[in-house]
């Protein structure tokens, strides 16, 4: 490694590393503006000169440009390289407006902080300044392009790291212009980062945009909820209000970028409608009795009917604190009732997840830098975002991405893609493990031997799935798959994208529990009379919703906690609001059984912006904080419990009594990231499915998430409600065709569910025979939920009803 001095301070570094790097690691500060760690070098800005007096290189150089060498004795703080950063600053500054007092960006501004490290105060330029027009692009982002000092983050963020095609560079020399050839919504579903990555304040989250200065905001590091992933993420949040989010750092889940759905899905915790009082018997009451009337319920119902008569069901959504102590509540009243998933299928994937994916978990990280990646069954751009862009990184080092999927999946990079019915997905793990493909018809035979051979000369491969379409039958055999596929010398890695951000932590507490299914029939049959659901709504997320609504209808008492307004909550008996993810302290397990620690940024209360109406707030005085009545859940067992305990000691008792969570004892600085020692439990096997005949013309209903509009939480923000669809279905042209329906017209689906009518939208990158409903909630397609059992469908052309 080479060892350099910079500033008469030496440091050694490993090879690779450019001396602006080397700089910061001495905390010297060197002005910069189109370096960035996740980007790195083009030497666009000319600001970080450095003087290099001896060594390799010699004279004034640009630090981001020149690789570290041992010998290398550089300055910063020499005479030339001081003339030259003012001088270029100088340069910048020319054409930038002086509107800092009324610019979003303003105290979190690389621009003003580099001036000043540059030397830059005073401005003597006096001609016309460089104008443009902004242009509209979208609910999102916000553009002042008279701002732009031509650094290039933008555009190799939008176009380079995350493939967006939309959004570029046009013009020449100073009249260079970023953004798109027409006013018109950004395509990417990464497109907050430029908010994130311009150092100046051209593009800047409107959604925040004049609400609070910087250093107004209450900030906290916290865990994205809206996936399995466990993105790192900072919200910002002000006069009780969660106004904004914006990309942590984490190396090994996000890197440095964040999803759309994770930035701008914030708004559940403000909803209006999110309930945030106790409820008994549908009336409001206060927290003691509230909790007095729960105890006394139960009791009353364990006393009659048994303590196996009460169900407690779990939540992925919930954190691993809060559902430990919903398993040890359950424990005390003697009830063995227990589950922590709604989901059968999804709670079958979760649990030969963590059972089997031992050493072959692999990290977003160790993705970015595979040379092979095959995706089956998974659609990461709506199912979990931040994974396709991991893959893309792959494939712009010279990796191989394939993607084998009944739907148009888009790894937003150049990839191959074998459209095979979903049916189909477990015979070719079967295939692969034997490296034998001849159950398939030539065509296919011919691509997936291509895929098998290119899978065994990888070096670095992984094998990623979801667990909706792959189900658990599915995981099991991907995961089989890859011990099959290892080699002491050559480990295969596997990635599984689970349901939600605490889907792994809650298998590892399942044990051999059984599923919903069993305990939902307990409820048809009256053994059991009661249930308690902790941050999940059964109606809405089981596979059969007419089959669980009814069977839920013959409970005697239904007690919900949560913090959005779900269908549970509002058929329940007994309600205790809880806060949200931003409102309280707790811990995930992301998908690969990495423990992910959250801290609180604010206290729950009813935003200014609501009590006065969007006016000046009411000039009243009280002891309480309107809205503050939502309690962290896992404070609320707690007191259930009668303990009383603190997060730490929540923490301690998780690390005592399960040594596989042993690491959560300790500081969560020294947790972060640590993955779980131990492994879960696989799930009984299911009986053999008998076999079923499809109906002539029928076609095959698969239900699949969408990146805005699907997931729970982020249905209930209102920034994103612009960009969720309008519900349609997806056929391919030749399955159209032959039905003589055309693009854009209206069919008429036919299910057990009963009938959709929805818009047809055509695509040749699909499976035949098979038509796509992508479930968005509050519209005709909320009752098709994705991972259930794929359903016969009738497709006529319709009409809108």
């Amino acid at each position: 490694m080479p060892t350099l001095t910079i500033d008469n301070l030496s440091i050694t570094v490993p090879e690779g590393t450019n001396v602006l790097q080397a700089a910061e690691r001495l905390g010297i500060v060197i002005p910069h503006f189109c370096y960035h760690e996740a980007l790195g070098s083009v030497g666009a800005c000319r600001l970080c000169a450095m003087k290099f007096l001896d060594g390799p290189v010699k004279g004034i150089q640009m630090a981001c440009m020149v690789e570290a060498k041992d010998g290398m004795v550089v300055s910063t703080l020499d005479s030339e390289a001081q003339e030259q950063r003012a001088h270029v600053i100088e340069w910048l500054m020319m054409n930038h407006p002086h509107d800092c007092p009324v610019c979003d960006e303003g105290g979190e501004c690389q621009l003003q902080d580099m001036t000043v490290a540059g030397g830059h105060s005073i401005r003597r330029y006096r001609g016309k300044k460089r104008t443009y027009r902004n242009q509209y692009l979208g609910p999102l982002i916000e553009q002042e392009m008279n701002r732009c000092i031509q650094c290039y983050r933008c555009v190799r963020t939008y176009q380079d790291y995350c493939g967006g095609t939309d959004f570029g560079v046009l013009g020449s020399r100073q009249r260079l212009f970023f953004g798109r050839f027409q006013d018109g919504v950004l395509q990417s579903p990464f497109s907050g980062n430029l908010a994130d990555v311009c150092p100046t304040g051209v593009f800047t989250d409107k959604t925040f945009r004049f609400r609070t200065r910087y250093w107004d905001l209450q900030e906290a590091p916290s865990v994205c909820p809206h996936c399995s992933l466990g993105c790192a993420t900072i919200p910002g949040a002000h006069f009780r209000e969660l106004q904004r989010v914006r990309a942590g750092v984490n190396p090994q889940t996000n890197g440095f970028f964040l999803c759309d759905r994770g930035r701008f899905g914030y708004g559940h915790a403000n909803h209006p409608e999110r309930p945030r009082n106790p409820r008994v018997s549908g009336v409001d009451s206060g927290w003691p009795e509230a909790l007095t009337t729960l105890s006394d319920r139960l009791t009353a119902i364990r006393r009659v009917h048994g303590p196996d008569s009460i169900l407690f069901l779990g939540s992925n959504r919930a954190s691993l604190e809060a559902n430990h102590l919903l398993k040890q509540w359950a424990s005390s009243l003697g009830c063995d009732r227990f589950v922590y998933e709604v989901h059968p299928g999804r709670d079958r994937a979760a649990r030969y997840t963590s059972a089997l994916l031992g050493d072959s978990a692999r990290s977003l990280e160790q993705i970015r830098h595979s040379d092979y990646v095959l995706t089956i069954g998974c659609d990461p751009v709506h199912e979990g975002p931040m994974l396709s862009l991991a893959i893309r990184q792959a494939v712009r080092k010279g990796g191989y991405a394939v993607s084998i999927d009944p739907r148009p999946v888009d790894l937003c990079c150049e990839t191959s893609h074998l459209p095979l019915p979903p049916e189909r997905l477990s015979e070719v793990l079967v295939a692969l493990q034997e490296n034998n493909f001849s159950r398939f018809p030539r065509r296919e035979a011919g691509v997936l031997e291509g895929i098998g051979a290119r899978l065994r000369q990888a070096k670095n491969p992984v094998l990623v799935g979801g667990s909706d379409l792959l189900g658990g039958e599915g995981t099991r055999l991907l995961l089989q798959t890859v011990q099959l596929l290892s080699t002491p010398d050559r480990p295969c890695g596997a990635f599984l994208l689970l349901a939600g951000p605490n889907s792994y932590g809650n298998a590892l507490l399942s044990g051999e529990g059984p599923d919903f299914n069993v305990h939902l029939d307990a409820i048809i049959s009256g053994h059991v009379r009661a249930m308690v659901c902790l941050e999940t709504d059964p109606f809405s997320d089981h596979p059969d919703p007419a089959r669980t609504g009814a069977a839920l209808s013959r409970l005697e008492f239904l007690a919900v906690m949560d913090s959005v307004p779900t269908v549970a909550v509002k058929r329940a008996d007994l309600f205790l609001p809880t806060t949200a993810t931003a409102e309280s302290a707790g811990t995930f397990v992301n998908n690969e059984g990495r423990l992910l620690p959250f801290e609180p940024v604010f206290s729950p209360g009813q935003p200014i912006q609501e009590t006065g109406g969007g006016n000046h707030p009411p000039r009243t005085f009280q002891k309480d904080t309107p809205g503050d009545q939502p309690r962290a859940s896992w404070s609320i067992l707690s007191a259930l419990l009668k303990r009383q305990e603190s997060l730490d000691a929540v923490r301690q008792d998780i690390a005592t009594t399960d040594p596989r969570f042993a690491p959560i004892g300790a500081s969560p600085l020294d947790i972060q990231g640590v993955r779980v020692d131990g492994v879960g439990i696989s799930p009984r096997p299911l009986a053999t499915p008998l076999p079923q005949c499809q109906p002539e013309n029928t076609f095959t209903l698969i239900a699949s998430e969408s990146l805005f509009g699907s997931e729970i939480l982020s249905s209930f923000s209102k920034p994103l409600s612009a960009l969720v669809p309008e519900p349609f279905a997806l056929m391919h042209p030749d399955d159209a065709l032959a039905l003589g329906i055309e693009n854009e017209a209206t069919v008429r689906l036919t299910t057990l569910l009963g009938h959709l009518h929805l818009q047809l939208r055509l695509s040749d990158r699909m499976a035949r025979r098979i038509i796509l409903v992508p479930r968005l909630r509050g519209t005709s397609t909320d009752l098709v939920v994705p991972g259930g059992r794929h359903q016969d469908c009738l497709v006529e052309r319709g009409s809108k009803p």
